[in-house]
């Protein structure tokens, strides 16, 4: 039996992917890696155009060929997305179905939320966690036993769809194996083409995603230490799966030693990764002693500079000090808005303004040798001018040095600022507004424009805040200036990103 795992995602690191083939691996059966990253990672063609294109197929005829071949002796294809990767899944999916007779399965965040619009174009589509379920399926498929009924799919056999229940979750996360970086039958879309993933190749995408994020010449290797996050937050995807697993706690984490395991394989196999990105939602949300504990033995065993998550609740000087002094030197915290209407909005009411400044001083004290990153999201159309301006001015109170990590939101399905939209009138094209929209696609105006400036963290505070009184705001947002505005919104983002574009680019095309 034969499975081929296929990632369209624009990280090849892909840990759900990986994690299922090591999992199937461990059991016996064979899989292939196809990783297939998107031919626009970063939302380069819409940070830098200022205009929202979209490609309906985003692979080369040659490449989707490609894929077809690769796949033509496997017994099961599984292909893991999110919304925004929903049409390159279809592409692949319709693609692999009009050659070959093989079934289909969607994981991910994507078919879970929407299983009835994923099974229109999969066979299969896997609801939850997806380990235990494709070790059942493998092993009916592989036996010639009926799967339909299996717990956590939805099936559609000759035209008979079948919604089985939830699985229930796997407490215990140091049952699964590290990822898989075996490199055994592992592929990448690579100048066009698929070929054999190597180590050379992990090395210039692991570089290229931390120097287009972090502007730091480091090869960074990605992982998860948990699954889940304590907030729940109305624009995030973890709110629908608490929700979903409402009886079962979701929020679960892996052994202390579990992860060092995986970093010090890391570390003896891959001799040229030189930082550690730990993307956990909320790495802060582990207690004092887990922290304290990891701290002890990552700085012992690993010695590598990492970055993790924090979150305003979660902060303390403790927790800081400790990982401080294992390497950390790039903590996440979202900030998201400074307005008590759209902290409300979002859920995030418990995370005032106080509270963001006492976390932000705390992280403050380390500044000599941590630098935060503090995220805001925009383009909501609950905001107000009055709303943005009230982020932009916490951000010139936030204590120096800084970055700025600026999104666009997404109504992405599920959440509950997605069907707060939907009630109210603001989702009128699916497919533009949530489908085809990208968290990096910001509106091209001017206090957007105001937070690109104040990125880097270093734009004088005094003059940000001049920039934001009321006759500025009102002239560069009136209609007659917005067309100016826009102009040199994406002449700076299109300079901005020409300096900072990576010699090995990882997108098809140039």
């Amino acid at each position: 039996m034969k499975i081929s795992l296929i990632s369209p995602a624009a990280q090849i690191a892909s840990p759900a992917v990986r994690m299922i083939s090591a999992y199937l691996k461990k059991h016996g059966y064979k899989t292939q890696l196809i990783f297939l990253p998107d031919p626009d990672p970063f939302c380069d063609r819409h940070s830098y155009s200022g205009k929202h294109e979209y490609i309906e197929n985003k692979y080369s005829d040659d490449v989707m060929e490609e894929v077809v071949s690769l796949c033509r002796d496997s017994d099961l294809i599984g292909i893991s997305l999110m919304t925004d990767l929903f049409s390159n899944a279809v592409q692949i999916t319709n693609r692999l179905k009009s050659r070959l007779n093989t079934p289909v399965i969607w994981g991910g965040i994507h078919p879970i939320i929407k299983p009835d619009e994923s099974l229109t174009y999969a066979d299969i589509v896997c609801i939850g966690d997806g380990e235990e379920a494709m070790l059942e399926l493998a092993a009916k498929m592989d036996s010639g036993s009926d799967y339909s009924t299996i717990a956590g799919l939805w099936c559609k056999v000759n035209g008979i769809t079948t919604k089985n229940q939830l699985r229930p979750l796997t407490k215990n996360l140091d049952t699964y194996p590290i990822p898989d970086y075996s490199m055994e039958d592992h592929h990448i879309l690579f100048d066009r083409h698929i070929i054999p993933l190597t180590h050379k190749h992990l090395e210039i995408y692991f570089r290229n995603s931390v120097n287009l994020y972090l502007h730091i010449n480091k090869a960074g290797y990605l992982t998860m230490t948990s699954r889940g996050c304590p907030h729940s937050c109305a624009y995030c995807f973890n709110s629908v799966m608490k929700n979903l697993y409402k009886e079962q706690a979701y929020l679960r984490w892996r052994s202390i030693e579990h992860v060092i395991c995986e970093l010090s394989w890391v570390k003896e196999r891959m001799p040229y990764i030189d930082f550690v990105l730990l993307l956990d939602d909320l790495f802060f949300a582990r207690p004092l002693e887990d922290i304290e504990r990891f701290s002890r033995e990552y700085k012992n065993k690993i010695g590598l500079p990492f970055m993790c998550a924090t979150s305003p609740l979660t902060v303390t000087e403790e927790k800081m000090a400790s990982l401080v002094d294992a390497g950390l030197i790039y903590v996440e915290m979202g900030i998201q808005s400074a307005s008590k209407k759209i902290q409300n909005l979002y859920g995030r009411n418990s995370m005032s303004n106080e509270r963001i400044m006492q976390a932000a001083t705390i992280i403050n004290k380390f500044k000599d040798r941590v630098v935060p990153i503090y995220d805001f999201i925009m383009d909501s159309p609950y905001e107000t001018v009055k709303d943005q301006r009230e982020s932009l001015k916490y951000v010139s109170m936030l204590p120096k040095p800084f970055r700025l990590s600026v999104f666009s939101l997404v109504f992405y399905p599920g959440t509950k600022i997605y069907a707060m939209a939907k009630e109210d009138g603001f989702i009128e094209d699916e497919k533009k507004q949530v489908y085809e929209k990208h968290v990096f696609a910001r509106e091209p105006n001017y206090l957007n424009l105001l937070m690109v400036i104040a990125k880097g963290g270093k734009f004088p505070s005094m003059l940000l805040r001049l920039f934001l009184i009321p006759p500025f705001v009102d002239i560069l947002t009136s209609k007659p200036i917005r067309p100016l505005v826009r102009w040199f919104y994406i002449f700076l983002k299109t300079i901005h990103g020409k300096y900072l574009a990576p010699k090995n680019r990882w997108a098809i095309g140039d």
